[in-house]
């Protein structure tokens, strides 16, 4: 099949998936017209991105099953859908046999408008890698943490991978971070749903305003789920951390995450508990003011500051 040919087909598969419902003929018949050229994945993947942003950027033009346009409208509304992502910022053109890999270096945050119209904002020091098939939008999370807006599409399920546990969405916004063996999950809109695949038969929801902290082996059934919190723990986005109660020892490896400049705390020091809002890189400030709240002194050596009795 010609390539033309095959974007037209992409074209009118990737209207039909958004306006009808996916029943057992329309998924055979898809099935069937994908098993016939390994290509026409990646195109269907490109039709499908290029529509959903029809939206985005508001082109006055649709579609409909019973008034089917010529293959150069066909032809130029995915074009036009592909251009209008690529003018408004980072987009991810993906083929279904491989992996788009997004990061961060350390003390970098970035945000990434993703094909199907959600934003992912990554965290300092965060890997992900984003895989997007006909039936499903995978972003693996290798490390690191990100808040995603995900836009709503019922027949393709969003998930995040972050080691053994999995985090579901349809029109949520939620953060993952990874730590020490947790997934920690903070949703700020709608509701997900988390599994593990050590325990894969066990779900959990949570709501939006509550924070789940699910170990990656245990499973569900282990996870620590506590509402409120979730405003100041994602303060980050805004370039803050905010410290209510923290330890000191804590305090100062979130400042780590951000800086070249290391802190470091006493043993006798690391407990304390300390309240406050900085900027993610005001090292010094923060380092001040926690000396203060302590009765500490501080060290400096080089780069490295340390904080003791």
């Amino acid at each position: 099949m010609a390539a033309d040919t095959t974007m037209d087909a992409a074209a009118m598969w990737a209207v039909r998936l958004d306006q009808t419902p996916r029943d057992d003929a329309t998924q055979a018949a898809l099935d069937a017209w994908l098993a016939e050229d390994p290509r026409r994945c990646g195109a269907l993947i490109r039709a499908q991105a290029a529509w959903a942003a029809l939206d985005v950027v508001a082109v006055p033009a649709v579609i409909a099953d019973d008034a089917p346009a010529s293959p150069a409208r066909r032809r130029w509304l995915v074009a036009a859908g592909m251009a209008a992502i690529a003018t408004a910022g980072t987009a991810w053109w993906l083929d279904g046999d491989r992996d788009e890999a997004v990061a961060t270096a350390h003390g970098e945050q970035r945000r990434a408008r993703l094909a199907d119209g959600s934003t992912m904002l990554l965290n300092t020091d965060t890997r992900s890698r984003i895989a997007y098939t006909p039936a499903h939008r995978q972003v693996m999370l290798d490390r690191g943490e990100a808040w995603f807006d995900v836009a709503h599409n019922r027949r393709r399920p969003f998930v995040v991978v972050a080691g053994a546990i999995r985090v579901e969405a349809v029109g949520t916004a939620f953060a993952v971070r990874r730590r020490a063996g947790l997934a920690e999950v903070l949703v700020t809109a709608g509701r997900v749903r988390v599994w593990s695949t050590a325990d894969p038969a066990r779900f959990l929801f949570v709501d939006a305003g509550r924070r789940a902290s699910v170990p990656e082996q245990a499973g569900v059934g282990h996870a620590a789920v506590t509402d409120g919190g979730v405003a100041d723990a994602l303060a980050w986005r805004r370039g803050e951390i905010v410290l209510e109660g923290m330890t000191l020892g804590d305090a100062a490896a979130e400042f780590n995450r951000y800086n070249t400049r290391q802190l470091a705390v006493e043993a006798p020091l690391a407990e304390r508990r300390i309240v406050g809002w900085f900027r993610t890189d005001d090292v010094e400030g923060f380092a001040r003011s926690a000396a203060t709240m302590t009765g500490a002194r501080i060290e400096r050596d080089g780069d490295a500051i340390r904080i003791v009795e």
